[in-house]
């Protein structure tokens, strides 16, 4: 644990200095980052204050600064180690403190950066304005986001030790499910795995879905018995560290129909398709139209425009990494470069009502994408 903690450590102060080195490149005097993936990727802070305002303070050069409420102290001081913490009563004016400390950072006209693409932006930038009317404001979105693109190796342990839950659960899952379990008892067992496999909490719980709730994409469990015949779906990621790895798989209870089984060889052969296109110096949308031209030929429909995204870091309510969503979508010019981690998905359904939802966590190696996920892909039967 000490030994993880301390590459864990070495990364962040590169991380910074790179933040650092862009700020100078940009005139930036202050970059300001409150989304929780970024503050947790440059901080290592890791809980669940982040509903309250958090910023993490980058100046082009010197120590960052972190404010967060005071009650958070215990955790501040033992897991961000790296920056200078200010802590905040919930009556102070915390607009008013940030404006004091990036005078005293950078002069009294600074040239601040704030993370516009992050929901906490709202809580700080008019208070933030108002309290200092002589700074000019710019944009640090995208900054730390372009950098969490490409996974060094040490985050790439960390997500296959996900993706090693992640099996783990949808096996647990699956093995579960039954002609009278309940969807919460398959939840149940998934959960069970999940803890004992080490995993922390995700930042979507996993959804768990059957019948005519297939088609729907962000909802979980009910206390609906399965019965024979009764397709569901699995979608799910281990967490670790904060990294994630998601996937998904279809299954039913007994024997699926002729249909079901032709719609699953489809998804299956087209996700081979999106693995194969998905290497280094193609773009996104390559990759996208390598898929869907499989799609096309089979005469099936798509549930979504995209066939996957990047993950890594994320915090509660998603796993998607916040703020600045990369999709393999049709017009995404985005390259694909090694060390980059996918889910990679594709779901679908047919005229016969059959839905058919598979995706798996994928690295991006100089030679081609991999699984990191490694559940078969065949359709289950329980």
């Amino acid at each position: 644990m000490d030994q993880i903690l301390g590459r864990a450590s070495a990364e962040r102060a590169g991380r910074v200095e790179k933040v650092q080195e862009i700020c100078r490149e940009r005139g930036v005097d202050v970059a300001v980052f409150t989304s929780p993936e970024n503050i947790y990727y440059l901080a290592g802070l890791d809980y669940e204050g982040y509903f309250c305002l958090h910023a993490l303070l980058v100046p082009a050069k010197g120590k960052p600064v972190l404010f967060a409420r005071k009650i958070e102290t215990p955790t501040i001081l033992r897991q961000a180690t790296q920056v200078q913490y200010v802590g905040y009563a919930d009556n102070d004016n915390v607009a008013a403190a940030i404006a004091s400390k990036l005078v005293e950072m950078a002069g009294e006209s600074p040239r601040v950066a704030l993370q516009r693409n992050s929901a906490a932006n709202v809580m700080i930038d008019a208070p933030l304005r108002a309290a200092l009317s002589t700074a000019e404001f710019l944009d640090s979105s995208g900054i730390a986001e372009e950098m969490r693109m490409i996974k060094s190796p040490f985050e790439v342990e960390q997500i296959k030790s996900a993706a090693r839950i992640s099996d783990v659960m949808i096996v647990a899952g699956i093995g579960t499910a039954g002609d009278g379990v309940t969807e919460n008892t398959v939840a149940a067992e998934v959960y069970r795995a999940m803890i004992s496999a080490g995993g922390q909490s995700p930042g979507f719980p996993p959804f768990i879905r059957s019948v005519d709730r297939l088609c729907e994409p962000h909802t979980t469990w009910t206390s609906r018995k399965l019965t024979t015949g009764d397709p569901f779906l699995l979608e799910l990621s281990g967490c670790i560290a904060r990294y994630h790895a998601p996937m998904a798989r279809t299954a039913y209870v007994g024997k699926a129909p002729q249909s079901a089984r032709k719609l699953s060889k489809i998804s299956n052969e087209a996700h081979l398709e999106a693995l194969k296109a998905l290497k280094p110096g193609v773009r996104a949308s390559d990759v996208h139209a390598a898929w869907k031209a499989r799609l096309d030929a089979s005469n099936v429909s798509p549930r979504l425009e995209h066939c996957g995204y990047t993950v890594g870091i994320s915090f509660p309510p998603t796993w998607t990494g916040g703020p600045g969503i990369n999709s393999l979508h049709g017009a995404s010019t985005v390259p694909i470069r090694a060390g980059m981690i996918f889910h990679l998905l594709t779901w679908i359904a047919d005229n016969e009502g059959n839905e058919n939802f598979l995706s798996d966590c994928v690295l991006v190696e100089e030679s081609g994408a991999v699984f990191l996920t490694k559940t078969s892909r065949e359709l289950a039967e329980v």
